[in-house]
């Protein structure tokens, strides 16, 4: 499946914004950033159009802090737009580019892996009157999307996670420095591999250490047992649960992921075959069976494994012991299973949330229709009378 566009993804994120009932002042969509990156390049292009501080402060926080590439490059552009309207926009001072290196320790740091499977991956090696900051967006199963390496003091280091954490609710937390840079190598083979250059890192890197690679497993397997968390079977049936965790806001499926099934429900609700509404809930299960099985299942199974490890390593590094198992479950049940995600509530659940969300907004975009039309079809006109027979409460 392509790649969607700028446009697509504006459109998708003006969709959101619309189901969640976001309005369009800086506040309204203030309030919304972090929640979806789609939803965050359709907030970054309405502010361009918003004049005032409030838009300023919300772009530089999506331009310095989003993990997307395309959030960072929408906000640039508005903040430029902005400029142009006469709107004051402070910009920061760009420190010399010098790299020196130091016999200092590397520090690793992670970010929970978000809806798209972006994952922030930070190095650091203290130096005299600063740090080398490495910072790398690694996607799974995409590769490696943005890589950068700079000097920059302690507090615009400590001043840059706690920007995450006001303005974009993502933490960071301490990882294995060996672990973090084998994340980072593995982003850059599947970059490759896809034949995307994914950025210098071996140069990079060899201003922070000439130690080799290492291939490490997940972190979480240090601390949790997975044959002990195998067989407590009720962690897997209470996954779903995690889904009310903060860190999974952002895991929703995007439009494109569900347009093949979209377009089956359409085809049950256009079929010239009448069906009753009990029929119509048979077929649209089915529907939703299949994008269960489809989506968690197949090549896609491994990297979805891997996004879930990534979270139960998060949750057990904040003190999440319960949901740390519950993901660990998840992850050992989805690679367990032969029907993809369909035995895994924490998968069932997540997808079908996702198309119910887009078929609401379907729904709801068919009955404007319907209403402004005066040709009832043979579908509509069962549905009409099934609901003046039902009883009122």
């Amino acid at each position: 499946m392509s790649k969607p566009d700028r446009e697509q993804r504006i459109r998708r994120g003006a969709e959101l914004l619309r189901a969640w009932g976001i309005g369009e002042d800086a506040g309204d969509l203030g309030k919304a950033v972090g929640r979806d990156p789609d939803a965050d390049i359709a907030i970054a292009a309405q502010l361009g159009a918003v004049a005032g501080a409030a838009s300023v402060d919300i772009l530089q926080g999506l331009e310095s802090g989003a993990a997307d590439k395309m959030v960072r490059k929408e906000a640039k552009r508005s903040l430029y737009r902005l400029e142009q309207r006469g709107v004051e926009v402070e910009r920061a001072v760009p420190e010399p580019r010098k790299i020196t290196t130091g016999s200092a320790e590397i520090d690793g740091y992670l970010s929970p892996v978000d809806g798209r499977g972006d994952q922030l991956v930070w190095l650091t090696k203290a130096r005299t009157g600063g740090v080398l900051h490495l910072f790398a967006v690694c996607n799974d199963p995409e590769g490696l999307k943005d890589l950068n390496l700079a000097e920059v003091s302690r507090k615009g280091l400590r001043s840059l996670r706690q920007t995450l954490v006001d303005k974009h609710e993502i933490r960071l937390i301490e990882a294995d420095w060996r672990y973090c840079d084998f994340l980072i190598d593995r982003a850059l083979r599947r970059s490759n591999e896809r034949g995307e250059v994914g950025g210098d890192y071996p140069g990079l890197r060899a201003q922070l250490t000439t130690e080799p690679v290492t291939e490490m497993q997940p972190l979480i397997f240090r601390h949790l047992d997975a044959d002990v968390v195998r067989a407590e079977t009720k962690l897997v049936e209470e996954s779903a649960a995690l889904l009310d965790e903060k860190e999974l806001r952002t895991w929703f499926f995007d439009r494109d992921a569900m347009l093949p099934y979209l377009e089956q429900l359409r085809e049950v609700r256009d079929s010239p075959l009448v069906l009753n509404e009990a029929q119509q809930g048979e077929r649209l299960a089915q529907i939703a069976d299949r994008a269960v099985r489809e989506i968690f299942g197949g090549e896609h199974r491994p990297s979805w494994t891997r996004r879930l490890e990534e979270l139960a390593y998060f949750f057990h590094a904040t003190g999440r012991a319960e949901q740390a198992k519950k993901a660990l479950a998840a992850a050992i049940a989805l690679t367990d299973s032969t029907v993809g995600g369909t035995d895994v509530p924490l998968c069932d659940q997540l997808c079908r949330t996702s198309l119910l969300a887009y078929w609401q907004i379907e729904e709801k975009r068919q009955q404007e229709q319907s209403r402004s039309s005066l040709v009832v079809s043979p579908q509509q006109a069962v549905r009409e009378a099934e609901a003046r027979r039902r009883p009122k409460s």
